[in-house]
């Protein structure tokens, strides 16, 4: 199951899409491959905090701290060892950060009143308030990697540890198995060695202590009934945990330079976005990407940016104009033509921008992938010879990209133009908010300005 999760959360894949209307044409699955180069898959959807990367980093270091030890201490009790046999087995490994997870978010907590403690962003909190308010049944902790343990649903997946397990491998911290050990990563392994206990007065160095002794305990010996009360934490090791991930902001002032090393989000294209990023604040993605254009870049770096430049006021006009198609219940294509005017665009619009991007299915970003094969058909949507033909096309295409996901299409075009919605019809934006030349499409530039907001060390 969490091999199976780790393909959904880390790669987009519009096959595995549940919900027909994030997405009716499919063009995420390009968008966000041109996105993925720029942040070098250091940055996506689903992991951009700098307190939840950092988070991930501690534990997968206490756990690592754990297997190396062989003093009589940090032995498995004899039920967790004829459970998982061994402190290196992956089912081990994943019950120690579900543990940990499950600590550090009951800690967030126990002290959310506390001076400048945020709780916002932390996964599994809901669920965890929940618990935490049922008096009858006060939240307890068990150390396993099934469900049982888990006060976030699939937390395996949906966690910390799986959030943002891609990018630290992507980085050279470990490998799918969570293998700590290779010679490859030893040199990451030594900087968070320094990030995490190299400052002793530190906060992060302080928790550490607590959390890996703390651990120790709990795997050598038999915690009674299964269940260890929460309210049998050490509660110095909760403030220490409240204290040293108190928010992004706080985690951003000790983490900073560490983070943009191990990423180098801080170099080449991203670098360039981060740089705007941090001298000006509430930009769109298109005003980021292009004012970063400005900025003195490595061939290779500023074409990642320059192809997002061109791709993306074709694909926002793709999904445009299938917005108009689907804004009513009936129309004609007619009809479409006439709105699509009121949008500053004709029957030519959709194949002068495509010609920018006529060679993009064959960039190494996206080369060999369904996202290629999704813009080909784009391409040859938008080359119909008449806005009519047109609109059948992309219709047709929307048919084919719902029958792959195995729904069925919003609308259909009838031979004498009529189009017909099916689903529920959608809204139509005002003109002078999608003008041409507009975006549509994030490729990750408000997860990468949260990221950047944090690392800035402010108060939130």
């Amino acid at each position: 199951m969490a091999h199976f999760l780790d393909s959904v959360l880390t790669e987009y894949d519009d096959s595995l899409s549940s919900d027909s209307y994030i997405d009716p044409i499919g063009t995420l699955i390009i968008w966000s491959a041109f996105g993925r180069q720029v942040f070098r898959n250091r940055i996506n959807s689903i992991s951009n905090d700098v307190r939840n990367f950092t988070l991930n980093l501690f534990h997968h270091y206490l756990v690592k701290t754990l297997i190396e030890d062989d003093d009589e201490d940090a032995r498995l009790s004899h039920a967790l060892a004829r459970q998982y046999q061994s402190k290196d087995s992956l089912n081990f490994k994943q019950a120690c950060l579900i543990f940990l997870e499950n600590v550090f978010v009951f800690s967030i907590l126990r002290h959310e009143k506390s001076q400048n403690v945020d709780s916002t962003g932390i996964l599994g909190i809901s669920n965890a308030r929940k618990l935490w308010a049922n008096e009858d049944r006060p939240p307890a902790l068990i150390f396993t990697h099934e469900p049982a343990g888990q006060i976030l649903v699939r937390q395996l997946g949906l966690g910390v540890s799986g959030r943002y397990k891609t990018p630290l491998m992507e980085m050279g911290f470990f490998d799918s198995n969570y293998h700590y050990h290779k010679p490859a990563y030893q040199t990451r392994w030594s900087d968070a060695e320094k990030l995490i206990i190299g400052q002793p007065k530190s906060a992060l160095s302080k928790v550490a202590n607590k959390a890996y002794d703390f651990l120790k305990e709990c795997v050598s010996r038999p915690i009674q009934g299964g269940k260890l009360p929460f309210g049998d934490v050490p509660a110095d090791l909760t403030r220490a945990y409240a204290r040293a991930f108190a928010s992004p902001q706080a985690v951003g002032s000790y983490a900073k330079e560490f983070w943009l090393m191990q990423t180098e989000l801080n170099q080449g294209a991203a670098g360039a976005i981060f740089h705007v990023l941090e001298e000006t604040e509430d930009l769109s993605p298109q005003e980021a990407v292009e004012q970063a254009l400005s900025h003195d870049l490595a061939p290779g770096e500023k074409a990642k940016l320059e192809h997002i430049v061109h791709l993306e006021p074709f694909l926002a006009d793709c999904s445009l104009l299938f917005t108009l198609m689907a804004s009513r219940r009936t129309q004609s294509t007619d009809d479409i033509a006439s709105t699509w005017a009121k949008f500053g665009r004709d029957a030519m619009r959709l194949p002068r921008i495509s010609a920018a991007v006529s060679e993009y299915a064959d960039l190494p970003a996206i080369r060999g992938t369904e996202g290629a094969k999704r813009l080909r058909r784009l391409l040859e949507v938008a080359n119909a010879n008449s806005l009519d033909a047109q609109i059948r096309a992309l219709a047709n295409y929307h048919g084919s990209v719902m029958q792959s996901r195995g729904q069925v299409s919003w609308l259909n075009v009838g031979d004498d133009g009529t189009i017909s919605v099916h689903a529920r019809t959608v809204s139509l934006p005002e003109p002078d908010s999608r003008t041409p030349g507009s975006w549509h499409n994030s490729y990750y530039l408000p997860q990468f300005s949260s990221f950047v907001n944090g690392l800035r060390g402010e108060a939130a």
